[in-house]
């Protein structure tokens, strides 16, 4: 008997590790920035966060990145936002997954006191995990914008102030998906459709499996994208 529960415990093991290593190189296949994010944007990183702005700006935004996307592929927002005053803090998360790092923003909002009032942002499944952060410490955050996203909970029952970005002809957080969660928004939501616009151009990293073409560039998404965050953080003043 003990010689079957010793080959069981084993056999249970091995798959375990043999499911980490799995895990581990399928999250090494990562959307890369293109040429154009480069081209576009100088990156400067701090303590290994793309950081875009002044430390002294009144109002920061962090941003987590989409699943296995690397974060130097939203630099044109960063540095668009910045340009408008706001201070960026875009973080490096393990393994370029949000859910491995949900809690990121605390650090970040203990390194840099003197910002006043802090939004979060994310794109795909970073925005669902930054919200889940969000819900968890809602005195440390003032909005919440999702890009091609949606909450991980609840909160139509509260009123934190929140943006909705999403793309027409989206193929992975498709307009239906989308429509389906917009009850778990809170009761001060704003959505904004992007005509033409897919998932992958709310960064700059090529094609993204399961996503539809998009009819637009990924430039022209992302400066609807940065207007439409920009007018409604200007409302939320």
């Amino acid at each position: 008997m003990k010689k079957w529960i010793k080959i069981a415990a084993y056999s249970v093991l091995s798959l375990l590790i043999a499911g980490i290593i799995i895990f581990i190189v399928w999250s090494q296949f990562t959307y890369k920035p293109t040429e154009e994010a480069y081209s576009l944007v100088e990156h400067n990183k701090v303590d290994g966060h793309l950081v875009f702005g002044q430390k002294e700006a009144n109002t920061g935004i962090i941003f987590y990145q989409g699943a296995k996307v690397e974060v130097e592929s939203y630099s044109y927002l960063g540095k668009n936002l910045q340009d408008h005053g706001y201070f960026v803090v875009m973080p490096e998360l393990p393994l370029n997954l949000a859910v491995l790092g949900t809690n990121a923003a605390d650090s970040i909002i203990e390194k840099y006191p003197d910002i006043q009032k802090w939004y979060v942002a994310g794109h795909s499944l970073g925005g669902s995990m930054i919200s889940r952060y969000a819900f968890q410490n809602e005195k440390k955050v003032d909005g919440i914008i999702f890009l091609a996203s949606y909450p991980a909970d609840d909160f139509s029952t509260k009123t934190i102030p929140m943006l909705s970005i999403y793309g027409e002809v989206d193929g992975l957080a498709t307009v239906e998906e989308i429509e389906n969660r917009e009850h778990l928004m809170s009761k001060n939501k704003t959505m904004h459709l992007i005509k033409g616009g897919n998932h992958a151009n709310f960064g700059m990293y090529g094609e993204q499996k399961r996503d539809n073409a998009s009819l637009i560039t990924p430039k022209a998404q992302q400066d609807e994208t940065i207007k439409a965050m920009l007018d409604w953080l200007q409302s939320q003043k």
